[in-house]
């Protein structure tokens, strides 16, 4: 697997699509940003099966809500481990 400093975006609509394009990009690619859309569509499952597959996540959710939802929102990100 490379070390390749490129965050490829998932800006898709389904885990479906996201893994079609992983699987495309092989090994030459290794981080991968989930934005708010996929994360919507496919959740933290998705972002722990890439994790599983020994993916780096940046997890880009932009979240305007209520602080203290936001803070616990974020909590469950950081508990994922990835990137935040």
């Amino acid at each position: 697997m490379t070390t390749s400093p490129v965050i490829v975006a998932l800006d898709v609509e389904s885990a479906a699509e996201a893994h079609a394009l992983i699987r495309k990009l092989d090994d030459s690619a290794s981080f991968y940003k989930v934005g708010l859309e996929l994360y919507t569509s496919a959740g933290m499952d998705f972002v722990r099966e890439l994790k599983a597959l020994g993916k780096r996540v940046f997890v880009d959710l932009k979240l305007y809500d209520i602080s203290e939802t936001v803070r616990r929102a974020a909590a469950q990100v950081a508990r994922s481990s990835c990137w935040r």
